[in-house]
C-alpha cells in the first residue's frame, strides 16, 4: 500500500497526530495536576460529609432520648412525688408512689434501651428513687445518692436538658444526663430525672456509618473533654486541636508524620455541643481513585497506539471498496447492466459504504427495468385496446338483455289483463318497475322519492304474497323530493324485516311502516315491522359497528346481516358523518330500523 499524502490514508494519519495525539499530551500532563488535586478534595469532602452524616445520627438518637423523657415530667404519680415531704408523709403512702413510678414512669424509659445504664428522680425535700435493674454488678447506691446530692445542689446552674461530663461507676463509662422537672402549678423547679447513658449505642452509631472508612473517631464536648474514644484510658482527658489558619471553615488537617500523611476531620453539633473528630491515612482513602487514574492513563496511551495501528488497515478496506465500485460503475456506463453484485468488507457491512453499494444497484436494477417497461408497452397498449372493445360489446349485451325481460313481462301483463287475472297483472307490472329501477338506472345517489316508488312495487309484490301484511306510509310527498340517498337502500333493510323479524320465527308478515320525520340537520326515515326482534348485545354491536364503521361480530356475520353494515357504508361513503343506519328499538314486539339522509343542499355543499 503506497503511502502519499493526498491519500485518505495520510490524511488520516496526519489529523489523528495532529488533533488527537499532542492535544492528547498536553492535555493529559494538565490533566494529571488537576485530577491529583480533585482526588484529595474529594477524599477529604468525603469523610467530612461522613463525619457529618454521623454527627446527624448522633443527633437524633440524642433527641430521640430527650423525647422520651418527655411523658415522664408530666405524670401525674411524678408531681405527686415531688411533692412528697418525708416528715409529713407515712412510708406506706411513700412505697406505693415510688412503686407507681418504678412500674410505669421508669418502665416507659426503660423499655427497650439497653443503652440506660440507670436513672434517678430526687425531689426538692431531697427523696429519690432508682432504677439500676439492668446492671448486673452489685452497686454501692450510697455512692449514687451522694452523687445525685451534689447535682441538685447545682441545680440553679444547669440547663433545663444538659448532658454533663464522662462518669464511671464501677469501672463502666457512662454520660449523665440530668432535666430539671417543673411542678405543674408554681412552673418552679420542683425535682431533677438524672439518667446514665451507656456508651455502646454512641459506639454502634460511630462503627456502623464511619468504622470502615476511618482508623480512629473520639467525640468531644465544649470542655474540650473526651466523652467518647475507642480506648477507655482516653476517656476524660482534654484534647487539643490541631487546625489550619482557614480551619473555621475546612474544619480539616493534614498532617505528615514520617512522610505519611493523615488526614484529620472535624464536625461540630449545635444541637449537642459535641465535636466529632477524625483520622484517616489519605493514601488508604485516595489510593483506589489514584490507581484507577493510573489505569485510565494506560489505558488511554494503549488506546491511541492501537488506532495509529488500525488507521492503516480501516483506509485501505475503504478504498478498497470504493475502487471496486467505481469499476462496477464503469461497466454500467458502457450499457453492460448484467454485472456480478459484490458486497463491500464485512468490516463495513450495515453501514454508508454498504448503503453506497445498496443505492448503485438498486439504481442499475430500475435503469434495466426502466428499458424492459419501454420495450414492453406497445404490446401492453395493444392489450389494452383489445379489452375496450371486449367491454364495449358487453356493454351493447347489457343494453339487450334488459330490453328483452321487459317486453316479456309486458306479454304475460297483457295475457293476465285479456285473461282476467289482475293479481298477475299488477304483479308483473310491480316486477317489471322494479326491474327497471334496479337495471336502467345507472346513478350512485338518487333522491328518497325515487327509492320509495321502487319500494312500493317491491311491498306491493309482497302484498299479494301475504293478505294479511298492513302497509302504511306516513311523510309529506313534498319533502323527499330533497332528500337523498344511496340507490337500492331502503329495500334490503325491508327484506330483513321479512326474512329475520318474521319468516326466521315462523311468523306471518302483519306489518310494514315506513315513516319520515324532517329534522333541521337530516332527514329521518323510519323503518319499522312487528316481527321478533333481536337481543340487546346484537342490536349493541351493530350499532357500535355502524358508529365506528366496523364489520359486526364473528357470531352476527351472516351473508344476509352484511347487508346492514354495506347499507350503512354506502351511505356513511357518499355523504359522511352523521349520516347511516341506527337501530333504534329491536325486541319481542318488533323492531325500528332509523336512516338519517342529507339534503340535497347539504349534498352540493360537500361537493363544493
Amino acid at each position: 500500500m503506497s503511502f502519499k499524502l493526498s491519500s485518505i490514508n495520510s490524511k488520516l494519519f496526519l489529523i489523528i497526530i495532529s488533533f488527537v495525539c499532542i492535544p492528547l499530551l498536553i492535555l493529559g500532563n494538565i490533566w494529571y495536576e488537576k485530577t491529583t488535586t480533585a482526588i484529595k478534595n474529594n477524599a477529604v469532602q468525603y469523610s467530612q460529609h461522613l463525619l457529618k452524616q454521623t454527627n446527624e445520627y448522633l443527633d437524633f438518637y440524642l433527641n430521640d432520648l430527650e423525647q422520651a423523657t418527655v411523658p415522664f415530667l408530666s405524670a401525674s404519680q411524678v408531681q405527686t412525688y415531688l411533692e412528697l415531704d418525708p416528715k409529713k408523709s407515712n412510708r406506706y403512702e411513700r412505697f406505693l408512689i415510688s412503686q407507681q413510678i418504678q412500674e410505669d414512669s421508669f418502665a416507659s424509659i426503660l423499655d427497650g434501651r439497653s443503652d440506660i445504664y440507670g436513672i434517678s428522680l430526687v425531689n426538692k425535700k431531697g427523696m429519690q428513687i432508682h432504677n439500676y435493674v439492668k446492671v448486673d454488678e452489685v452497686l454501692n447506691m450510697r455512692e449514687i445518692r451522694k452523687r445525685n446530692t451534689r447535682l441538685w445542689s447545682n441545680i440553679d446552674n444547669l440547663e433545663p436538658y444538659q448532658i454533663l461530663e464522662i462518669d464511671f461507676i464501677y469501672g463502666t463509662p457512662v454520660l449523665t444526663i440530668v432535666r430539671k422537672i417543673y411542678d405543674n402549678n408554681t412552673y418552679e423547679t420542683s425535682g431533677l430525672l438524672i439518667v446514665n447513658l451507656r456508651l455502646n449505642k454512641i459506639a454502634d452509631i460511630i462503627s456502623e456509618v464511619t468504622l470502615s472508612h476511618f482508623n480512629n473517631v473520639l467525640i468531644v464536648n465544649n470542655q474540650k473533654e473526651i466523652i467518647y474514644h475507642p480506648d477507655q484510658r482516653e476517656l476524660g482527658q482534654t484534647f487539643l486541636y490541631k487546625q489550619n489558619e482557614n480551619n473555621n471553615e475546612d474544619r480539616f488537617l493534614i498532617s505528615s508524620i514520617d512522610s505519611k500523611k493523615t488526614l484529620n476531620v472535624y464536625d461540630y453539633s449545635s444541637k449537642s455541643n459535641w465535636t466529632m473528630v477524625a483520622s484517616v491515612p489519605l493514601g488508604k482513602i485516595m489510593s483506589s481513585l489514584m490507581t484507577l487514574r493510573n489505569s485510565t492513563i494506560w489505558t488511554g496511551l494503549l488506546l491511541i497506539g492501537v488506532a495509529l495501528v488500525l488507521v492503516g488497515g480501516f483506509s485501505f478496506f475503504l478504498t478498497h471498496s470504493l475502487t471496486n465500485l467505481q469499476q462496477l460503475m464503469k461497466k454500467v456506463e458502457s450499457g453492460n447492466f448484467k454485472i456480478k453484485k459484490k458486497k463491500p468488507f464485512p468490516f463495513y457491512r450495515n453501514d454508508e459504504v454498504t448503503d453506497l453499494y445498496n443505492s448503485f444497484y438498486t439504481m442499475t436494477d430500475e435503469l434495466k427495468r426502466l428499458i424492459e417497461e419501454v420495450q414492453h408497452s406497445k404490446g401492453v397498449e395493444k392489450e389494452l385496446e383489445l379489452k375496450k372493445r371486449e367491454s364495449e360489446l358487453k356493454a351493447m349485451q347489457s343494453q339487450i338483455n334488459p330490453h328483452f325481460l321487459y317486453n316479456t313481462l309486458e306479454i304475460i301483463n297483457s295475457y293476465a289483463i285479456i285473461e282476467g287475472q289482475m293479481m298477475i297483472s299488477r304483479m308483473t307490472t310491480s316486477l317489471a318497475d322494479m326491474f327497471r329501477y334496479n337495471v336502467s338506472n345507472s346513478k350512485s345517489v338518487v333522491t328518497l322519492q325515487e327509492e320509495i316508488d321502487q319500494i312500493r312495487s317491491y311491498l306491493q309484490i309482497q302484498k299479494e304474497r301475504f293478505d294479511d301484511l298492513d302497509v302504511t306510509y306516513e311523510f309529506e310527498e313534498n319533502e323527499i323530493l330533497d332528500v337523498l340517498t344511496a340507490r337500492l337502500t331502503i329495500q334490503p333493510i325491508i327484506e330483513n324485516a321479512f326474512i329475520h323479524g318474521y319468516e326466521e320465527h315462523a311468523l306471518s308478515p302483519s306489518f310494514i311502516g315506513i315513516h319520515g320525520k324532517k329534522e333541521p340537520h337530516y332527514y329521518t326515515l323510519y323503518l319499522v315491522d312487528l316481527g321478533q326482534g333481536m337481543s340487546k348485545k346484537t342490536r349493541d354491536d351493530f350499532n357500535h359497528a355502524f358508529e365506528y364503521l366496523q364489520d359486526p361480530p364473528t357470531e352476527n356475520k351472516t351473508t344476509k346481516r352484511i347487508g346492514l353494515i354495506n347499507v350503512h357504508n354506502r351511505i356513511r361513503g357518499n355523504f359522511g358523518h352523521p349520516f347511516g343506519i341506527y337501530i333504534k328499538r329491536s325486541d319481542l314486539q318488533g323492531t325500528t330500523i332509523e336512516v338519517r339522509l342529507p339534503y340535497t343542499s347539504q349534498a352540493r355543499k360537500k361537493e363544493d
